[in-house]
């Protein structure tokens, strides 16, 4: 699963000739800290059931009883050390009936979970959120949430392995995720974790292609800025743009990485989309990323050295490396690089 093990790690960054493919990866695709609100950080998608509106079901333990927050605390005492000291993100919405509904809350909270990814694997994951989530609303629900759980882990694989062809537009990498997403979650789901964002991405690429029209006098593009400006609700577009541009930001870089682009040409494509100041925060944390993966490789050049080192039994191996991991990194990094170290991703 180390496709998205490494998606997770990583820090924010990301969205190319992507604002089309915006959340194609359902998860931030840079490392997020446990403690820091996921990008999909928005207001809760209601539904009207039939019986009346649904419910949505606290994952907080501060909405809970006492006794629930103390059991709480003390089940995630065997969660990752990434979530340990963090609430669980998102919720179980359930219809009318008490039935789950596929809702970003529940994406919100796949996510919360997959985030451990490089400290557990996808299976030892999946019995964490089920745990957490018959905690709270049983053995019925908990089901029913864990076959929503594996269709979504499917998608992220399947998007994962999409490869964008030579020339591909934009749109057209848009409907490919589109037609994944309603193939192998329903178009339920799809709508539910996906709808919002989707009609936001559109709504960024209609104004980028007018902005770039040149066939268009000054009143035209107004005009048609206007236009588009006016197919979200103004609540709707700040909402969505705090959102989503972490997300925006990590898919431009995927496809930037792909590409292997220079920086001046990664500089031009995010100056085009997201202005001149935001590229410059941008290429900051680029340099950011390229002084860790420096200073990783670094770490394990050495690390290995050690290991290779004849002269030292296991004992004084593991002392060596334990030495130098605290020379090369802070508290919380030394326990990211032991984690990756202890599932042979590093």
């Amino acid at each position: 699963m180390l496709w998205l093990s490494q998606a997770v790690r990583q820090r924010p960054g990301r969205f190319v000739f992507a604002a089309a493919l915006l959340l194609a990866l359902g998860l931030a695709l840079r490392p997020q800290h446990a403690d820091a609100p996921t990008a999909g950080d928005a207001a809760v998608v209601t539904h009207a059931a039939a019986r009346g509106e649904p419910a949505v079901a606290s994952e907080s333990p501060r909405s809970a009883s006492a006794a629930s927050t103390a059991s709480n605390a003390a089940t995630t005492s065997d969660w990752p050390a990434s979530l340990r000291d963090s609430e669980p993100d998102g919720a179980v919405t359930l219809d009318a009936l008490g039935q789950v509904l596929p809702s970003i809350e529940l994406r919100r909270l796949f996510d919360y979970f997959l985030s451990a990814l490089g400290e557990r694997d996808v299976a030892a994951i999946r019995a964490l959120l089920l745990a957490h989530v018959r905690e709270r609303h049983g053995d019925a629900i908990a089901a029913q949430v864990a076959a929503l759980f594996d269709r979504y882990v499917d998608y992220q694989q399947a998007l994962a392995a999409m490869n964008a062809p030579p020339g591909e537009a934009l749109r057209e990498r848009l409907e490919r995720v589109r037609d994944l997403r309603r193939r192998l979650l329903d178009a339920a789901m799809a709508e539910a974790f996906f709808g919002d964002e989707e009609r936001y991405t559109e709504y960024v690429l209609d104004r980028r292609d007018t902005l770039a029209d040149r066939s268009l006098d000054e009143v035209e593009r107004d005009r048609r800025l206007q236009e588009i400006d006016a197919s979200l609700a103004p609540e709707q577009r700040t909402q969505m743009q705090e959102a989503n541009t972490a997300l925006l930001v990590d898919e431009q870089n995927r496809q930037f990485d792909a590409l292997r682009l220079d920086p001046a040409q990664r500089q031009a494509e995010r100056e085009a989309l997201f202005g001149r100041e935001a590229a410059q925060r941008l290429a900051a944390a680029d340099a950011e990323q390229a002084a860790w993966d420096a200073r990783v490789a670094a770490y394990v050049r050495a690390r290995n050295a050690i290991r290779a080192d004849a002269r030292l039994d296991a004992t004084a191996r593991d002392r060596a490396i334990t030495a130098l991991r605290a020379r090369s990194f802070d508290a919380a990094e030394q326990r990211r690089v032991a984690s990756l170290e202890a599932i042979g991703q590093l």
